[in-house]
């Protein structure tokens, strides 16, 4: 990830505009954008004055960008950090707003897993995540072939970092996306593979399950998809009350309820779809109304069915 780059990257997992940055900043806008864009070196001045609007160490990360192989805890910690807040960002603004910071913070952490000589394990396992969250991203805007290409690297990444949550997740993923492809084999292979990583997070569990619930229910497999449906209710049910990981931030036991009433809706039981969800819905944090993944689940249980329904 170039430095410029990385400035952008970190205003805008603020929600700075590149306005807001010019006026707090005294700098002017075009001037500005140059240097994000990697068309002027950026002064020694400019970085503090980014680092004093976000209160981010960016000097620091900046070094490390350079110079992957010194990568620590504490620049690993930073990038998390912006990847949270991206995330609340998208919930808001939509994946074509984030997706260009997203592939720069994949980019680095990828960089970071290959380099990395004290941490590898953990660069690995936060590498998986952003760029499982990068393919997320650019299956949200229709671009399945270049997702799943991404997703299939988060596999890998994950992997390498040994960490359950990571893989599983991963795995599971990967498998939604790749139903777009029409491949159910290949799909029930993955969901499966995410099940059988031991020692998953219980939530990380619940979903997966629910998932393949709506598989088979999709291919009108319905007897096997009701008792898909039924194993991924115990699953919710021992998740319920534990914090989901942190890249599950979006997951609440209402979220549930409404990929529970895609489910029903795929089974045909229409008017009880619709029920669920509603509750589930009510249920859910506010400020996840707006976010086009939750759109996306409602228009699932029915294709009228909105936040503001």
């Amino acid at each position: 990830m170039e430095p410029g780059a990385l400035l952008r990257a970190a205003r805008e997992a603020a929600g700075i505009s590149l306005r807001a940055m010019a006026e707090r900043t005294y700098y002017g806008k075009t001037y500005l954008s140059l240097i994000e864009t990697g068309q002027r070196p950026i002064p020694a001045g400019v970085t503090a004055a980014y680092e004093r609007v976000l209160g981010a160490d960016l000097g620091r990360l900046t070094a490390v960008a350079r110079t992957p192989a010194s990568v620590d805890t504490a620049a690993l910690s930073d990038v998390a950090v912006m990847l949270a807040a991206t995330r609340r960002i998208e919930d808001v603004a939509g994946a074509v707003v984030v997706l260009p910071a997203v592939r720069g913070m994949s980019a680095m952490t990828e960089a970071f897993a290959r380099a990395a000589r004290t941490v590898r394990t953990e660069a690995a396992s936060l590498a998986s995540e952003v760029t499982q969250y990068r393919g997320w991203l650019e299956h949200a805007i229709g671009a399945d072939t270049t997702a799943r290409r991404s997703l299939g690297t988060a596999v890998s990444l994950a992997e390498e970092s040994r960490d359950p949550d990571r893989l599983s997740h991963s795995l599971g993923f990967l498998g939604y996306v790749t139903m777009s492809a029409g491949n159910h084999r290949e799909v029930i292979a993955l969901l499966d593979a995410a099940l059988a990583v031991r020692d998953a997070h219980p939530t990380v569990e619940a979903y997966g399950r629910m998932r393949r619930a709506e598989l088979l229910a999709a291919r009108g497999e319905t007897h096997e998809a009701h008792r898909a449906l039924v194993l991924a209710d115990v699953a919710a049910e021992a998740a319920d009350g534990i914090d989901p990981p942190t890249s599950m931030y979006w997951w609440s036991h209402g979220f549930g309820a409404v990929q529970r009433g895609g489910v029903l809706s795929l089974l045909g039981r229409t008017a009880e779809a619709v029920e669920e969800a509603t509750h589930g819905l009510a249920a859910m944090p506010v400020e996840h109304h707006r976010s086009e993944w939750l759109a996306s689940a409602l228009r699932r249980v029915d294709p009228d069915m909105s936040a503001d329904t």
